[in-house]
């Protein structure tokens, strides 16, 4: 995986999102801890906005 740690995690997760990631670094940042606490910050504002 390229370094992109140097992005915010919003930033990183929103070039997940355009899929602007290549396939094999696209697997290992849905394995990693930044994804996991992307996926946990949009759950927890869609559950205080009440969208589900």
């Amino acid at each position: 995986m390229k370094n992109y740690f140097k992005e915010s995690i919003h930033q990183e997760f929103g070039r997940f999102l355009r899929d602007e990631m290549e396939d094999i670094e696209k697997e290992e940042y849905i394995r990693s801890e930044r994804y996991k606490s992307s996926i946990k910050l949009i759950s927890k504002i869609f559950q205080k906005n009440s969208i589900k």
